[in-house]
């Protein structure tokens, strides 16, 4: 009987999962994932205090997606489209860098926001804050039904 290496072996620095999504899934996905924080903001717009509540339950939002991406590799847009999120070697994330990973889009939209639209030419098809973490978006996730259930916190493991 053998025993496993103390050491794993390394993941190559080229490595990549796969099947990569495309950049319309990825889309979709997003719109889907925004739609509700969009809504609530155009709404708050018009009663002026409640502007900065607003913004402010759009950063919690937006974390809370990205904790979600973390920790169970999608959030409602990428179950909708079938997407998840990992790393190099196919791993989640966890939730720190799903969070950061999140806030790290806001390079994306430097520059006429032109890191949206770079897994459109990428061969990784990653974005600019994809690169930064080093995840990646995969297709072959079971697809599941558009519901409000979909934003719920994920069930601890029993």
């Amino acid at each position: 009987m053998t025993t496993p290496p103390d050491n794993p072996v390394p993941v190559p620095a080229d490595a990549k999962p796969s099947p990569l999504a495309d950049w319309g899934t990825r889309a979709l996905g997003f719109l889907v994932d925004y739609l509700p924080v969009i809504l609530v903001n155009v709404l708050f717009y018009w009663f002026g205090p409640l502007r900065y509540l607003g913004s402010l339950l759009g950063i919690g939002y937006i974390a809370y997606l990205g904790y979600l991406d973390g920790l169970i590799g999608q959030t409602p847009g990428k179950m909708v489209m079938g997407t998840r999120l990992v790393d190099a070697s196919g791993n989640l994330l966890g939730a720190g860098q799903g969070i950061g990973r999140k806030f790290a889009h806001i390079v994306d939209s430097i520059v006429c926001m032109l890191g949206w639209f770079l897994p459109i030419v990428d061969a990784d098809r990653q974005t600019i804050a994809d690169k930064l973490i080093n995840s990646y978006v995969i297709t072959g996730a079971e697809k599941k039904q558009f519901s409000v259930d979909l934003w719920m916190p994920p069930k601890p493991a029993a």
